[in-house]
């Protein structure tokens, strides 16, 4: 038997974080060329070329499936310098060219729509200047900073959102589930509003935990697994969750999120034979 539900939606929300624009296993944008002429859109590796195919995918679902009247992209958008490795992962370590990049695959998505945009983790922007406050301004969008509390209007729901969260190596839910008891102490001893969600990036994967009213939401991310020294020592851990989110608030005031997660492509881990 099919039983077919349906809600009245006041926002409908896109989430989208850590899409490591010009990583060697992140995102680029087809066309692009370098401001030397170099067309580094044809280095795209067989991977990269099915991380665009499932950005294409996302970005058709939520304007035309969903019609989204948001879109919140919750830091690390750029890959950064990469100065661990020397720029060794790159495809290009020039800001200016990641940003243009980042830009062309994110103006189809933001089109029309209103957007919010949080800063990443340093390592992955620039520690001179803001570069997720340029990629608002450009998108026509609002910078939040690092950390924002948004009333989603006209509901009187809100969220949390910042890019870095709290960690455990072992059992992330339940680092996660202890943000929760210490913001309703926070909201208990009147230091904090009522929040009914809280949205993080970061962790390149997918968690959801629903406790009572309130939603802790880890997002995944747009960049397949790195060899980095601590990436390699804790291999099975750093595989990542490919895809975004949205996040919907019903006439009544309830928040519902559904994940869109796509296979994961392995560029430097791919089986082979020996």
């Amino acid at each position: 038997m099919t039983v077919r539900l349906s809600h009245d939606y006041v926002r409908i929300v896109a989430l989208v974080s850590d899409l490591h624009v010009m990583s060697r296993f992140g995102l680029c944008p087809e066309g692009f060329i370098a401001t030397d002429g170099s067309p580094l859109s044809e280095a795209m590796n067989s991977g990269q070329r099915r991380l665009l195919g499932y950005w294409k995918d996302f970005v058709k679902t939520m304007r035309n499936g969903l019609r989204i009247d948001s879109v919140f992209i919750v830091g690390d958008v750029c890959a950064g310098v990469n100065p661990k490795e020397s720029g060794r992962w790159m495809m290009t370590s020039d800001l200016d060219e990641q940003v243009e990049a980042s830009l062309k695959l994110l103006e189809p998505l933001c089109k029309n729509k209103k957007v919010g945009v949080w800063s990443g983790s340093a390592y992955h922007e620039s520690r001179d200047c803001r570069v997720h406050k340029f990629i608002a301004e450009s998108l026509g969008g609002k910078f939040f900073g690092a950390i924002a509390n948004v009333q989603l209007e006209p509901s009187d729901r809100v969220v949390n959102v910042a890019h870095r969260t709290t960690e455990a190596m072992v059992y992330p839910e339940t680092s996660l589930s202890r943000d929760i008891m210490f913001l309703k102490e926070a909201e208990a001893l009147g230091k904090l509003c009522k929040t009914h969600a809280i949205i993080r990036g970061h962790r390149h994967s997918y968690v959801e935990i629903h406790k009572h009213d309130l939603h802790y939401i880890s997002l995944p991310c747009w960049q397949a697994f790195v060899p980095y020294e601590q990436a390699i020592r804790w291999y099975f851990k750093y595989q990542p969750d490919i895809g975004g989110a949205v996040m919907m608030v019903d006439d009544k005031g309830r928040l519902r999120f559904w994940h869109w997660l796509y296979p994961t492509p392995h560029m430097i881990d791919e089986v082979v034979t020996g």
